[in-house]
């Protein structure tokens, strides 16, 4: 007869089999999760890219290019929200002899008030007389032009309508014009990305008015005259002229109240000339880390700015050369409020406008 103890498992034995049974399965499961994880992160990442194809009949969108993530193409809300926010102008014997708004001679205008006042481009050497034309909302409503104002400096034309309770635009804000801003163009009901180029100097080397044009702005891509230009965020940037240059739409925010209390319109400058220059790192650190100055050679007119001063800041905004007319466009009043660097000094001033 058989005496010996009976033989004891090994420690790494000693875990039941119902137990090991039940570890080995929850193992299985988790790698199934994990898979299904995987699969679902896929399919997730998948739903976001659209083949350069674009999205769809019917959208009024186009893309171009290689593939984009789906924030790059806008949803054909964004398109019918900017649609609610102009309006087409149509010849009116055109539009009653057959209630379709044709595909040329016609004229995209944006709403810029509730109560019907408008901003379109203009063909260069073309007459507009109100009681030619009609406006056409999207929706098919129709309304009488009661008048209209041109801006020969831009080649733009003002106008109000006979209605009210539109919905109107914002403008965009001055750190749009920053070089490759991504932009939407909107023509004839069809919206496409854009972006912007990099600004193109007006002229090199030569002096300009304070507020005046000094930089040309053009998109990267050839694009249709008279698109109306929207940033991400639906806020009006401006028109793309005969040309193809970029009228921007701060040469419309500052005047367009004048144009409807009847003032008139005129773009201000400042009696001041000069050229855009770039400061040294010493310079930089004396006004709160301004790279660029307009460095002044004349002053025509006696005031706080002589010539040789640095303007680096037009109110408390940092110049870059392509936001000095923006800036300046978008200070109210009859001065400029403008940080001056003079002998290694900083001073606060205004200038009075022409």
């Amino acid at each position: 007869m058989n005496t010996s103890p009976p033989h004891l498992p090994s420690k790494s034995c000693s875990v039941p089999l119902y137990r090991r049974l039940i570890m080995s399965s929850s193992l299985i499961v988790i790698t199934i999760i994990a898979l299904v994880s995987g699969l679902v992160g896929g399919i997730v990442s998948d739903a976001y890219i659209v083949p350069e194809q674009g999205v769809g009949i019917g959208t009024g969108v186009i893309s171009r290019g290689p593939a984009h993530v789906i924030t790059d193409l806008q949803d054909p809300v964004f398109l019918r929200d900017q649609l609610r926010r102009s309006v087409t102008l149509v010849q009116k014997d055109v539009y009653d002899a057959t209630g379709y708004i044709p595909l040329n001679n016609t004229y995209e205008a944006v709403l810029l008030t509730d109560t019907g006042w408008f901003v379109m481009p203009k063909q260069r050497d073309m007459v507009f007389r109100p009681e030619e034309w009609i406006a056409v909302s999207m929706n098919g409503e129709t309304y009488e032009i009661d008048s209209f104002q041109k801006d020969p400096a831009y080649d733009l034309l003002y106008g109000s309508l006979n209605g009210n309770g539109f919905r109107v635009t914002a403008f965009a804000p001055v750190s749009s014009l920053e070089p490759s801003t991504s932009l939407w163009a909107m023509h004839h009901g069809v919206i496409e990305r854009t972006a912007l180029a990099y600004p193109t100097p007006v002229s090199v080397g030569v002096s300009t008015p304070l507020g005046g044009s000094q930089y040309v702005f053009q998109l990267q891509d050839q694009t249709v005259p008279r698109s109306i230009l929207w940033t991400d965020d639906g806020a009006f940037f401006g028109f793309v002229n005969e040309e193809g240059v970029i009228v921007p739409w701060f040469v419309v925010e500052s005047i367009y109240t004048d144009v409807f209390t009847g003032s008139g319109i005129v773009h201000d400058t400042a009696p001041v000339t000069g050229h855009m220059v770039r400061l040294t790192e010493k310079q930089s650190a004396r006004v709160d880390g301004a790279k660029y100055g307009f460095f002044v050679d004349t002053v025509l007119e006696k005031g706080v700015v002589v010539a040789e001063d640095l303007i680096t800041h037009v109110g408390d905004s940092a110049i870059e050369p392509w936001t000095m007319q923006a800036l300046v466009a978008k200070q109210t009043g009859e001065s400029i409020s403008v940080r001056v660097l003079r002998n290694g000094e900083r001073h606060d001033v205004s200038i009075l406008k022409n």
